[in-house]
């Protein structure tokens, strides 16, 4: 479903997420699609939203979930339409159905991840190119992803290490307001604190991704590598890291490719 839509025409099936700024169902019909709600008092620019949508034709190939369609009531913009992430990229733990978040790749296993199959070394490091990758296509587009968290984004190893990002309202043009009020997760932004997010503080959560999911760690940053010794990591991902830490300067999305393929 796609397009413009009145919340009265839609029907939903079950609740599935709640966070800091809507409610996410999923509908009925048409399958495969989410419906995300913003909680009263939330500012939507629909006009925002509305290129963002626009966008999806041209990244089509990008594995990333879009906007697909604004949902109005009263004259007023109150959510968005969404598809839902691929089945591939959903296990099941202790009985729950479960989306493959970052986090997994993060934290050292615990005891209810004990029936997941986490990746090899080398398919840790495919999966990092994955990430790197999407950073890439959305950047080619003038797309900013700003808030990037262990929640959205996901990872599979099913049919091969591949990756997905998802409740993407959040991204916007650069140069552009973000069609809701932005947010950046704790632990995940940018210690320069820009007044707004620009392509340059994304490059500094490729950064974040790249090292975490490399090292496996939830809290590493370029400046922990700056100072210690991670061996793991060789030389040129290693510099890549340096020059992360300086606003401005931080490295685009293909040195870090060229850097993966250089230390593989």
């Amino acid at each position: 479903m796609t397009g413009d839509v009145a919340l009265s025409d839609l029907t939903t099936a079950a609740r599935i997420a709640n966070g800091g700024q809507g409610t996410v169902f999923r509908l009925s019909d048409p399958p495969g699609t989410l419906l995300k709600l913003y909680h009263p008092g939330t500012a939507v620019l629909s006009d925002e939203l509305g290129r963002l949508i626009d966008l999806a034709g041209d990244l089509r190939e990008v594995p990333v979930a879009l906007p697909s369609g604004r949902v109005f009531d009263g004259g007023r913009c109150v959510g968005l339409l969404m598809p839902e992430a691929p089945e591939r990229f959903v296990t099941t733990l202790a009985g729950r159905r479960r989306l493959l978040e970052l986090q997994f790749l993060l934290y050292p296993r615990r005891a209810m991840w004990a029936e997941l199959a986490l990746p090899t070394g080398v398919e840790r490091r495919r999966l990092a190119v994955a990430y790197v990758e999407l950073f890439q296509a959305l950047h080619h587009n003038d797309v900013v992803v700003g808030d990037v968290s262990m929640r959205n984004l996901l990872w599979t190893l099913a049919g091969g290490p591949g990756v997905f990002a998802i409740d993407c309202d959040g991204f916007r043009l650069a140069g552009r307001p973000p069609a809701v009020r932005p947010v950046d997760t704790v632990g995940w932004g940018d210690p320069a604190r820009p007044r707004e997010i620009t392509l340059d503080s994304d490059r500094y959560k490729v950064a974040l991704v790249t090292l975490r999911v490399l090292l496996g760690s939830h809290t590493m940053t370029p400046e922990e590598v700056c100072a210690g010794e991670f061996p793991s990591l060789g030389p040129e991902l290693t510099a890549l890291a340096r020059h992360a830490v300086r606003p401005g300067r931080r490295p685009l999305a293909e040195c870090w490719l060229g850097a993966l393929a250089a230390e593989s």
